[in-house]
Order: C-alpha cells, then sequence, then structure tokens
C-alpha cells in the first residue's frame, strides 16, 4: 500500500495473469488507512487476533457466514467496482487497468446492464 501516492501496488506474483499493476484508492479508504495506528508490527494492513490474514478470501467467506449473509461472493465486490464505474462514466479501458481484465469479454462478465441502464442510454440520446 503506497499511501503517499494513494496506490495499492500489485506485483505480478499477487495476480492471476502474471501481470502488476496499480489499484488506486479512493479518497475515503485512502483517508482510513491514513489513519490506522502506526509501528504495528509486521508490515500487514488486515490483522486478525494480532497475526495476518492468512488469505483474504477465507476471511471474507468466514464473515459473511458469521453476518448471515447469503449468496454473495468475494467476487461479486468485483462485479459491483465494474457496474458502478461504468455506470458513472469511468471509460471502459480505465476500468480494465484498474481490475486486470485483458479482454473486453472478461470486463463484459464483469459488469451488469439493467433495464434501468438501457432507458438512461435512450433518455440521453432523445434529449439531443
Amino acid at each position: 500500500v503506497d499511501l503517499k501516492e494513494g496506490f495499492i501496488r500489485l506485483t505480478h506474483r499477487d495476480t492471476k495473469t502474471d501481470d502488476g499493476r496499480l489499484v488506486p484508492l479512493n479518497k475515503e479508504i485512502l483517508k482510513m488507512l491514513q489513519d490506522m495506528p502506526r509501528g504495528l508490527p509486521g508490515a500487514r494492513v488486515f490483522t486478525y487476533q494480532g497475526r495476518g490474514v492468512a488469505e483474504m478470501k477465507r476471511s471474507f467467506v468466514s464473515a459473511v457466514r458469521w453476518a448471515g449473509i447469503e449468496d454473495f461472493t468475494f467476487h461479486d465486490f468485483r462485479h459491483t467496482f465494474n457496474t458502478n464505474a461504468y455506470r458513472n462514466g469511468v471509460p471502459i479501458p480505465t476500468i480494465m487497468a484498474i481490475t486486470g481484465h485483458k479482454s473486453l469479454s472478461m470486463f463484459k462478465r464483469y459488469t451488469t446492464i439493467s433495464p434501468q441502464d438501457l432507458k438512461e442510454a435512450v433518455s440521453k440520446i432523445s434529449h439531443r
């Protein structure tokens, strides 16, 4: 985590595609990370009972189960990010650079277009 530049730097070892990338942090997340106590043992940002979280996905699954949430997976965050970024006008190549998607077909798999999205698109065209 690079707090000065506002990025999470993923190395080639951190990704499925073996390509490193920068994941920008929004202002709220950056502020939360900057406000965390300094001098904690180790370099890990997330810990549980004083130890590093070995696998975020496994911890996430446990937290979802504990909270009683059904039908929600770790990958739903990727779907939500893609869809929200696209709906807010972020260019597709930029979204793909952040998420690490190499193909348009993979981008489309993670992006939901709702009936409301379709209505809004037609509305924008008809007002011109």
